[in-house]
């Protein structure tokens, strides 16, 4: 690939091993001044996208031809991590007022983050574990279960569902004989007396019918503490699962449905701009669970999975699989289709194939292409088989596929001879193409 004059370097090291990707960040160095440029772009690199910027001073030296410029591929992924990582690069340096920027102006984030996850681990869980909080006198149980309209304390909702292991841990109180196993009941201070609970839920469920057990140890975060850090209720239920890693301590592990039904709360209140295996989301997971990569990239796999199967059952719809491997009777239904596209378009080459796999998908045709030299029709019958692929084709593949063969075609010397529907020869007939495609969802009802 041909690069402009003004680059002397490309450093592309990041995309080595990575198949596909949405979206990137690059950066420009200026090697005689040191002076930088940061954006952002959605597509792959080497589809012609070299810059963005309206700095004039930067237009002027990149359209130059003096070679001055190295420029670097930082960071791959989706389209929302890159503008999240771009708009973090500036806001970091600070770029509008930094002179070593040629950026004008700074990048907006793809969408808000629920959790300042830095900041709930690094410093508000550090002064937890540090005993900043603590309380010295322990409460009574009785006061941490009221509930009720008037009661001065309420618990926030930390785990999506009833803690199965509450027997479990009222158990080993009873062998104990006391509760001083158990951690504290971490509390947040809400004003006017009132306290919301934020960790200990299931302790306190644990202890309720335990005659032995009437007080127990509590940490309360104050309000003022809350309000001069801006602590939003999705931080404090993020303490509240971080408060509960694997341990020896009586309590139990935030659990993978928890982080399931954390992640979807995520997607659905951004709007849908979190997606589920973002880097956002994916740091989430890790920061609880302490797992490996794979596995909290399996995890949001299943939150969104379970998520779309949700919507599909709510709407009573399904999504149609059409491979031959999981589904031969509706795999049949396509080769049916393209039997009757054939005779209904006579001398026109149909092709078909799933949109997950597009580069195969693209070869494919470009080898019927080659097979076909006087074939002047072709069509292009695909299926989604999931609506990952179908998202994907939909927000990319389709444009890049359809480039592809477009590409093809003008390459082709158009065709002589041609019967048109009158039965007249015509000449000069140019190559063209179509893309039909098999429903993608059906009722779900039997």
């Amino acid at each position: 690939m041909e690069t402009p004059d003004s680059i002397v370097r490309v450093d592309t090291e990041v995309l080595v091993g990575i198949s596909s990707y949405d979206a990137y960040v690059y950066e420009y160095l200026n090697v005689e001044n040191g002076k930088k440029y940061v954006g952002s772009h959605l597509g792959e690199f080497g589809d012609g996208y070299w810059h963005s910027s309206t700095n004039i001073e930067f237009i002027d030296l990149f359209s130059g031809m003096s070679p001055m410029f190295e420029y670097k591929i930082l960071a791959v992924g989706s389209y929302e991590d890159m503008q999240n990582l771009e708009s973090k690069i500036h806001k970091d340096n600070n770029v509008v007022k930094n002179p070593m920027y040629y950026n004008l102006g700074v990048a907006p984030s793809a969408f808000k983050v629920p959790v300042r996850q830095n900041v709930m681990n690094d410093f508000v869980l550090q002064k937890i574990h540090a005993g900043d909080f603590n309380v010295s006198e322990p409460w009574n149980k009785s006061t941490l279960l009221e509930r009720g309209g008037d009661s001065l304390i309420s618990a926030l909702q930390v785990r999506y569902e009833d803690n199965p292991k509450i027997t479990e841990i009222r158990n080993l109180i009873s062998a104990k004989g006391d509760a001083s196993k158990c951690g504290r009941i971490l509390m947040v201070e809400l004003g006017g007396g009132k306290h919301l609970i934020i960790n200990g839920n299931s302790t306190l469920l644990a202890v309720a019918p335990l005659p032995f057990v009437t007080k127990l140890r509590v940490a309360i975060i104050p309000k003022s503490f809350i309000d001069q850090h801006d602590i939003n209720e999705s931080e404090l239920r993020y303490i509240g699962q971080l408060m509960n890693p694997e341990q020896e301590i009586v309590t139990t592990p935030t659990s993978e449905d928890d982080l399931i039904k954390t992640l979807q709360q995520f997607y659905v209140d951004s709007d849908k701009k979190i997606k589920f295996n973002c880097d956002y989301n994916l740091n989430y997971i890790y920061s609880i669970l302490k797992c490996s990569p794979q596995k909290a990239g399996a995890i949001a796999r299943k939150a969104k999975k379970q998520y779309h199967e949700d919507v599909k059952l709510k709407s009573g719809s399904k999504v149609i699989d059409y491979r031959s491997d999981s589904n031969p009777t509706n795999h049949q239904k396509v080769l049916d289709r393209v039997e009757k596209l054939k005779k209904q378009k006579e001398g026109a080459v149909v092709i078909h194939g799933g949109t997950g796999a597009p580069k195969t998908l693209a070869i494919e045709a470009l080898d019927a292409f080659v097979e076909n030299p006087k074939a002047h029709e072709f069509i292009i019958l695909i299926h989604h088989d999931t609506d990952e692929n179908y998202r994907k084709w939909e927000t990319k593949n389709r444009s890049v596929f359809k480039n592809r063969i477009s590409g093809m075609m003008r390459l082709s010397q158009p065709i002589n001879g041609v019967l048109d529907e009158n039965g007249i020869k015509r000449d000069g007939v140019v190559r063209t193409f179509r893309i039909l495609e098999m429903d993608h969802e059906e009722s779900d009802i039997s």
